[in-house]
Order: C-alpha cells, then structure tokens, then sequence
C-alpha cells in the first residue's frame, strides 16, 4: 500500500517542480506628484515596509525607486502601487525584473507566479533561462499618456479583470 501511494505521490511532486516560478528579483518604480526630497523620503519609507523588499534605493532626480525583491511573500504590484499611494503619491511606471525558468510562454496566456495571475500582451516574451524586465500595464501602473498610447497598440490584449496583471515585455 505505501509503496501504491509513493508510486502516485512521487509524480506529483517532481511534476509540480517544473511548473514552479522563480520570483521577481528587483524593479524600478517611477512615482509622480513628488516636489521634494521629503516626498521621496515618505514612499522610500512606505516601500521598505513591504515584507518582499529588502532594498530601496531613491533616484530624487528622477523620482525613481529600484527596488530589490527577496524578502517574505510573493512580490505585488497591487501592494507596491498601495505603498506609494499610501505615502500620498502616484506610480508612474512600474518595471518588474525576472528569470523566466520555464518552457517560452505565448502571448495572452495567463500564469500564477508567487501568488499573483499574469500574462504578456506584448507579442516577445522571455526566452527560457534568460533574465527580462517587463512593465505592469494597467491604470494606476502607468501615467495616463502612456497607457493611452499601450491602448492604441495592445487593446485587442487588454483585459478589465483586476485580479490579472498584464506584463509588457521591456528585454
């Protein structure tokens, strides 16, 4: 009986390894609405609080945050916008960097990494073993101009479902 019940288990267990994502390693936060160095001060503070972040590093002439993942939990974009716009502020663009571990992925075809639902709308997506940079699509996530222009150019891709984020792949 056990070794019936091995025989079953095993498969499942090796199976679901290869399915299994790395996570996101870093990302770049673009934010708006900043006027001075106390603003920076208040998101860099907001983002560091983040159980997934272990680093933030501010760019204030650009008002800019590269961010450094591998803290507890699954990266979020939704708690990365949430942390800025709990500062008081507004992000502008968030890129996300990763390994991409597994078979090529197509276009418009969702999949869960960490705890979260993506896809790539954007007609490249990454290669096996090769690290990307990709850019969270959707309101909120950019500024208004450039989700108008993504819009134009994707929206046959774009989807309305908040528990989805859409991923433009950067390189």
């Amino acid at each position: 009986m056990h070794k019936l019940l091995l025989v079953i288990l095993l498969p499942l267990f090796l199976g679901g390894q290869q399915y299994t994502f790395a996570q996101f390693s870093g990302g770049r936060l673009q934010a708006t609405g900043l006027t001075c160095a106390l603003c920076n001060k208040a998101i860099h503070q907001s983002l560091e609080q983040l159980p997934f972040v272990t680093k933030v590093e501010a760019d204030i002439k650009s008002s800019a945050f590269t961010l450094t993942f591998g803290g507890n939990g699954s990266v979020s974009p939704a708690k990365l916008k949430a942390a800025v716009e709990d500062a008081g502020f507004f992000v502008g663009e968030l890129q996300l960097t990763g390994t991409w571990n597994q078979d090529p992925i197509e276009r418009g075809v969702p999949f869960v990494w960490g705890e979260q639902t993506f896809e790539f709308i954007s007609a490249k997506t990454p290669a096996t073993s090769k690290a990307f940079n990709c850019i969270v699509v959707g309101k909120g996530y950019l500024t208004e101009k450039s989700l108008r222009k993504i819009r134009t150019e994707y929206s046959e891709f774009l989807k309305a479902d908040i528990a989805l984020f859409q991923l433009l792949f950067v390189k």
